[in-house]
């Protein structure tokens, strides 16, 4: 055998080169499919959602630019924008300190064990339980059994059951999101429990707490089928005012009325329901993008003037 034949025969270390080589690039080839259908996705989803905002504001823009769409006359929903605003911060006066304290409790106090994962469970189930149905137990619980009949706070409360599990485990998550390390450094220092909690933690945990109650204001203000029992579709004559104890109709209810069963009921047009649901459609996704960027930046105001102090 000549000296070249013997360079040519592979050894087990140029085999075993190879055999990586070879895996490396399948790897990688992988990688940039996996990368590439991930990002394709992404971009189907993050356009299927513009594509959908963009539709409702333009469908809309036409009835929201103009005066006479947030009157209180028969065409206009004055009313309604008022009973959504009311029911969104009657129901927050519940929910937001509730869900807090009660994350507080599980996170900070209570040891993890069989206790957090009853209450979770508990939370997971309710938070699948349907609307509608809630809406049901709304009427049953507040109207009837406490006595509130058809009300703002009726549906408020109603409100508060539904919103109440996802606002406890976002709140959660906001609090178990801060840095153990702050909490030892606070303890450290002499402070009491309660008090490194306030002054360390719930200052680190503004962001996830303002994501939270963003999150549960975008499911009231378009929540409908748990206030159609609880709060009523229609009106009285002295509709603002504070009183929680009168009935009234929000943006969704009123919207769900007019395309859905008060359809051609009313002295309405067809010209006039199709502007009132394009206009309220419109207008709800404004108000939403409005809550969302405004609560964020009140939320940076606030972890800013806190951590500064």
């Amino acid at each position: 055998m000549s000296a070249q034949e013997v360079v040519q025969v592979p050894t087990a270390g140029n085999m075993r080169l190879k055999e990586m080589t070879a895996l490396v690039r399948r790897l990688n080839t992988s990688n940039r499919l996996g990368i590439g259908l991930l990002s394709l996705v992404a971009v189907v989803v993050g356009l299927l959602f513009i594509t959908i905002i963009i539709y409702l504001i333009v469908d809309g823009f036409a009835y929201i630019v103009n005066p006479s769409f947030y009157s209180t006359g028969v065409t206009g929903v004055g009313s309604e924008i008022f009973n959504t605003f009311y029911i969104l911060i009657l129901t927050e006066i519940f929910l937001f300190p509730i869900s807090l304290a009660a994350a507080i409790y599980l996170v900070e106090y209570v040891p993890q064990g069989r206790f957090v994962a009853v209450v979770h469970f508990a939370a997971e189930t309710l938070a699948g339980v349907p609307s509608i149905v809630l809406g049901l137990f709304g009427v049953l619980a507040f109207s009837d059994l406490l006595g509130l009949h058809t009300s703002r706070l009726a549906g408020a409360l109603t409100l508060l059951c539904l919103n109440l599990p996802m606002a406890l485990r976002l709140f959660e998550d906001a609090l178990a999101s801060v840095p153990r390390d702050l909490r030892e450094a606070g303890l450290a220092l002499g402070a009491t429990k309660w008090r490194m909690i306030r002054t360390v933690v719930l200052p680190s945990a503004v962001p996830g707490l303002i994501t939270g109650l963003i999150l549960s204001s975008g499911k009231v203000i378009g929540e409908a089928a748990a206030l159609l029992f609880t709060m009523g579709l229609n009106n009285p004559g002295n509709v603002f005012t504070a009183n929680p104890g009168i009935a009234s109709d929000t943006l969704t209810t009123h919207l769900y009325y007019i395309i859905g069963p008060g359809a051609g009921s009313s002295s309405l047009t067809h010209t006039q329901e199709i502007a009132i649901t394009a206009g309220s459609s419109a207008l709800l996704v404004v108000l939403l993008l409005l809550i969302n960027l405004i609560s964020r930046g009140i939320g940076r105001v606030i972890q800013r003037r806190i951590t500064a102090a």
